[in-house]
C-alpha cells in the first residue's frame, strides 16, 4: 500500500512539474521568453530597419515570405518587396521616424499604435518633394512565426491625411 501511494504521489508530482507553456511555470518562462523575442525583433524592425534604414537588420526579423497589407490591400509579397516599399519612404522622407505609442502582445500577434513623422524633401513614389512636414498615426497588427520572425503585417492609416499634409487636395468629380 505504501509503495502504491508513493507511485501515485510521484506521478502527480511529475505531471505538475512538467507542464507545458499553457499552464506551468516552465511554460510561463518559455512564453515570457517568446514574447521577449517578439518585442526585441519588433524593436529592431522599428529602430534599426525603419528609423535607421538598416536593411541587414530587416533580414534578421522578417521571414523570407513576409507579406504586408496596407489598408486591406496586399502591397508586399516577400522580403525584397518590403525593402523596395521602405525605400519609397526613405527617399521621400529622409528624416522620417516611427514612434511607438502603444503595444500589446497576444499569442503570436503584436498590436501596435504608432506615429510617423518626417519632412518630404525627396520624391515620394511618383510625387515630387513639397518640403512639408507630416505627422500621421496608424495601427498595425503583426503576426510572427514560431521562430519569432514577422510573417504578416496589416497596416492601417489615413493615406488621404498624409497627402493633405503634403499639400494635395481632392477635386470634386466632373459631372455631366
Amino acid at each position: 500500500m505504501k509503495v502504491g501511494s508513493l507511485v501515485v504521489l510521484m506521478v502527480i508530482f511529475f505531471s505538475f512539474s512538467c507542464r507545458d507553456h499553457k499552464g506551468g511555470k516552465n511554460g510561463d518562462l518559455a512564453m515570457h521568453s517568446y514574447e521577449q523575442l517578439l518585442k526585441e525583433n519588433f524593436h529592431s524592425f522599428i529602430e534599426h530597419a525603419w528609423n535607421k534604414a538598416n536593411m541587414d537588420s530587416l533580414r534578421n526579423v522578417l521571414d523570407e515570405n513576409y507579406t504586408k497589407h496596407l489598408n486591406g490591400i496586399q502591397i508586399v509579397d516577400n522580403l525584397n518587396e518590403m525593402e523596395a516599399n521602405m525605400h519609397v519612404y526613405f527617399q521621400g522622407f529622409p528624416d522620417g521616424k516611427v514612434a511607438i505609442e502603444n503595444m500589446k502582445i497576444s499569442n503570436n500577434n503584436l498590436f501596435v499604435q504608432w506615429v510617423y513623422r518626417g519632412t518630404n524633401t525627396g520624391i515620394f513614389g511618383e510625387f515630387p518633394p513639397t518640403g512639408k512636414k507630416v505627422m500621421v498615426g496608424g495601427h498595425t497588427t503583426i503576426q510572427f512565426n514560431s521562430a519569432g520572425k514577422m510573417i504578416k503585417e496589416d497596416v492601417y492609416f489615413n493615406e488621404l491625411e498624409l497627402l493633405q499634409q503634403l499639400g494635395y487636395t481632392l477635386n470634386p468629380p466632373v459631372l455631366e
